[in-house]
């Protein structure tokens, strides 16, 4: 049904089949999912439209959302096509994990959302470049363009999509929010800053920091589409406890349960198609500690290969306890002046030998993780890069 084509009754019909596909059926757990909250006497089914009307407009926008949202969850569902309308703004911040919102701040903004959601697809894509006034931000994306959500047409607070983490932060700020259902990373290696995108934004960056900006040049919109990215977690409503996280933490390293994605995350076809490079990780802090045991000096290094080293070393970060423990880059085939390989096979065979000498000459922890002196890092990446090279040559 679409919107003013409804008959009596199409309302709790409506109402009815979205609470059957996506709650079980349930409308208690469809009011707890949104917050809503019914007063003594009141009962689901009698409140449901007025709460919805409220959230999503109408009954019909209620109706559309959870359809668009069956498809776009989905991870084979294309995310860059022409039924996306495009969003730009920018955040504090780049943190999906925690922060599964856009939003504006003031009574100017809240009518400045309801003006955009008259404009803009249900779902939309929403791209995110982060500002460098805030202390807090990681320092490697200040000015970059960090990624993108897919963004619903839901309505809500924006304390109603992110982790408690950031509720007593800036309370005032972007209250009239909207959920994003998905995110994705722009990969470190390939960002653009803003410049980089389109000069002339710095001119509006105010305007566009405070109520962002439609984007309808085709050549930027193909810009930031042929920029590599992959899908990350987004902080999805009740995903994870609240004593997951210190109050007092920004949020840094930590990751709530991620989507229900069966197909798996998706990845641009710019991604798939790059080059991949071989990496050396290590694994900074008191190894001895780590261990249990003296080590007499070595370290614990992951070894690999990627086509984004850096979100490599960012993904493995991520899924340890924040602490004295920090993944850093030692080398990668970028970094040690070479091009990153075409051929996935001769990534690989340089990959097999560092993983061979580093059996015979360091301590296998498990997976691709290995104890080693600084010494034999040197020489499993020297033999991993002939390798590599040895076998580009054979195929010529």
């Amino acid at each position: 049904m679409s919107g003013g084509a409804y008959r009596q009754g199409g309302d709790a019909t409506a109402i009815s089949n979205v609470a059957k596909r996506h709650f079980g059926g349930s409308y208690s757990q469809m009011f707890e999912k949104h917050g809503w909250v019914l007063e003594d006497g009141q009962q689901y089914m009698h409140q449901a439209s007025s709460r919805i009307k409220d959230t999503y407009g109408s009954v019909a926008g209620f109706e559309a959302h959870f359809s668009a949202l069956e498809q776009a969850s989905h991870s084979a569902a294309p995310v860059w096509t022409d039924d996306h309308s495009v969003l730009f703004t920018s955040f504090w911040g780049w943190t999906p994990e925690t922060w599964g919102t856009i939003g504006w701040s003031g009574e100017r903004g809240r009518t400045r959302r309801e003006n955009l959601l008259t404009e803009l697809t249900d779902p939309f894509i929403c791209v995110c470049y982060v500002t460098s006034n805030k202390t807090y931000i990681d320092p490697d994306l200040k000015g970059m363009i960090a990624g993108f959500y897919l963004v619903s047409h839901e309505r809500g607070d924006r304390n109603d999509f992110t982790h408690p983490i950031h509720h007593q932060r800036d309370p005032d700020k972007w209250q009239h929010s909207l959920r994003a259902i998905r995110a994705f990373s722009f990969l470190p290696e390939h960002r653009l800053t803003v410049p980089e995108l389109d000069p002339s934004l710095l001119d509006r960056a105010r305007s566009v920091s405070a109520m962002a900006e439609i984007v309808t040049d085709p050549a930027l919109i193909n810009r930031l589409r042929d920029t590599p990215w992959h899908e990350v977690d987004v902080y999805t409503p009740h995903s994870a406890s609240t004593s997951d996280v210190s109050p007092a933490h920004n949020g840094a390293g930590f990751v709530p349960s991620g989507p229900d994605n069966s197909g798996g995350y998706e990845v641009s076809d710019r991604a798939k198609a790059l080059p991949r490079q071989l990496y050396v990780l290590r694994l900074d802090g008191d190894t001895n500690a780590f261990l249990g045991r003296l080590v007499d000096g070595a370290h614990i290094y992951k070894i690999g290969l990627s086509v984004s080293p850096d979100t490599r070393r960012q993904s493995l970060q991520k899924s340890i306890p924040m602490g004295a423990f920090r993944w850093s880059v030692v080398n990668t085939t970028r970094q040690d002046g070479h091009e990153p390989y075409v051929q996935f096979a001769a990534a690989e065979a340089g990959e097999m030998a560092m993983k061979r000498f580093l059996a015979v000459n360091g301590e296998w922890l498990g997976g691709e993780f290995y104890l080693a002196d600084d010494a034999s890092i040197v020489a499993a990446w020297e033999m991993g890069r002939q390798a590599a090279k040895t076998f580009e040559e054979s195929e010529l």
